[in-house]
């Protein structure tokens, strides 16, 4: 059985916003993939998945402020579309500590620290889309994805160390990795919304390729 989604496991503090709280240059592109993402299943809300739980989440560095990003709430998957109001920014984290600081009107994303730790592992990351495909999950071994190990659960310290060394070990970016204890947890992470979201979206397509071949085979 797949581990309950959406469950926050850090300590949070969340101020009301008092102007929106992500502008249009991250928020629009970031809407747009999360459409696109939706219509793809990859991210969303089905009673037959997940305890009927919402899942997948985005996330931009704010190149302004380097240290701050905006990331989509919790629970906001079976949102059809993104709104403000869907929208925290991280103004700042504390990894040792689990702890986040945010200024939005919903709780953050159940996996920010995880986004906030590959901002803070590398400059160059400016984008994050966490989505679930069981399609790329279930051959990530097969399309030669790196992955963090099936002990390691979603937004726990040890994701958190996981990822660290993931993106320490493989240097290409944008990057799409598979978190193997997170059931078909997919994370691509890159300099811009399109190569990020490309790149995923690429490897949903050899995903589905390598399963018409299966199906073919077995026919």
């Amino acid at each position: 059985m797949a581990e309950q989604e959406g469950i926050i496991r850090f300590a949070y503090d969340l101020q009301a916003p008092e102007t929106e709280v992500a502008e249009d240059a991250l928020f629009q592109p970031l809407r747009a993939w999360r459409a696109i993402f939706r219509d793809l299943g990859l991210v969303g809300q089905d009673p037959a998945r997940y305890q009927g739980l919402g899942f997948g989440n985005l996330s931009a560095r704010d190149p302004d402020r380097e240290d701050e990003f905006i990331v989509t709430a919790s629970q906001s998957g079976g949102v059809e579309n993104l709104q403000q109001q869907q929208m925290v920014r991280i103004t700042s984290c504390n990894l040792e500590r689990f702890w986040v600081d945010a200024c939005g009107d919903e709780p953050p994303s159940s996996e920010t620290l995880t986004h906030a730790m590959v901002y803070a592992a590398d400059p160059r990351i400016a984008w994050i889309f966490h989505c679930h495909s069981p399609a790329i999950w279930s051959r990530a071994s097969e399309l030669t994805l790196p992955c963090t190990d099936a002990g390691v659960a979603y937004g726990s310290p040890d994701m958190v160390g996981a990822v660290a060394g993931l993106l320490q070990k493989h240097h290409s970016r944008p990057l799409v990795f598979a978190t193997l204890g997170h059931t078909d947890g997919i994370f691509a992470c890159g300099p811009t919304a399109r190569d990020t979201g490309g790149l995923l979206v690429s490897y949903v397509a050899k995903a589905l390729a390598a399963r018409a071949l299966d199906e073919n085979e077995d026919a």
